[in-house]
């Protein structure tokens, strides 16, 4: 079954932007959940719908369209203020409606061999275009730089904000560029999870690595790990059974989560005998 997955052309040109997505999934995750986005990553991954209608209704590129409207979504849940009468939680709740229904109301329009609705929802990864690796490793090169560059600042301020204020750190600046930055890795999460199931692409890694590792690098490199497993293996078991491979991706990254989960409860719980 390796052989014949390996000598299939689809499942092999897949390899290679599934894995990219993966690698800058896997990065960003970290200041997912170290910034408590996981649910922005939600609201703004259904608010690409409306992207991906504008595009199909004036012929445009579809991924750089979807990534406008990323972009612009998270920028304006950045700028919301709970002293105006409205949290986070709640424009992400509004925009993610509206989004939705506008996208909705363009795509319905279109005819089926326009857009792939099924794949859009779902992710899919093995229907890749060379414009939409040119577009893939386009993001991949804004976000990961981005990363690197503000890493640190990143992970101060999602602990101690008002410190790094008072260090004379342009923290709201830095934070918007962050929830940019959002936006552009879940437009690439949708090529290969979906709408729907992108948000595992940005909290499991983490959230598996979340459990072992000690510091902003540690978390990262066991987050790398976890997503590339998955991913690969998420692909070889779609091969293998003929499930689709953005589902079957984020469903082995859950199933690591569960298993890192209860070996780390039943390594603490050994830990706390041994002391007593």
């Amino acid at each position: 079954m390796m052989h014949e997955f390996l000598a299939s052309v689809v499942m092999r040109e897949a390899l290679g932007p599934a894995t990219l997505i993966a690698v800058v999934a896997s990065s960003i995750s970290v200041m997912v959940l170290a910034h408590r986005l996981a649910f922005l990553t939600v609201g703004v991954s259904h608010a690409t719908l409306a992207g991906l209608g504008f595009a199909v209704v004036f012929s445009l590129p579809l991924l750089p369209s979807a990534a406008l409207t990323a972009i612009a979504v998270a920028l304006m849940l950045g700028v919301v203020s709970p002293k105006r009468g409205m949290n986070e939680d709640a424009a992400t709740g509004v925009l993610f409606a509206g989004a939705m229904a506008l996208g909705i109301v363009l795509l319905s329009g279109a005819n089926r061999h326009e857009v792939d609705l099924f794949g859009l929802l779902f992710g899919n990864i093995l229907m890749t275009s060379s414009e939409d690796r040119f577009w893939l490793v386009c993001g991949s090169v804004l976000a990961m730089t981005s990363l690197i560059w503000l890493a640190k600042p990143w992970w101060g301020m999602a602990f101690d904000a008002v410190s790094m204020r008072a260090m004379g750190l342009p923290v709201r600046r830095y934070r918007l560029l962050l929830y940019a930055v959002v936006g552009l890795t879940v437009v690439m999460c949708v090529k290969l999870a979906g709408i729907v199931l992108t948000a595992g692409l940005l909290v499991l890694p983490a959230a598996s690595a979340w459990l072992w590792g000690r510091g902003l690098f540690s978390i990262w490199l066991i987050s790398l790990f976890v997503s590339l497993i998955g991913t690969w293996v998420g692909l070889y078991v779609s091969y293998m059974l003929d499930w689709p491979s953005g589902a079957t991706v984020v469903l082995l990254l859950c199933a690591i989560f569960i298993v890192s989960r209860i070996t780390h409860r039943l390594v603490h719980h050994r830990e706390a005998r041994r002391h007593h």
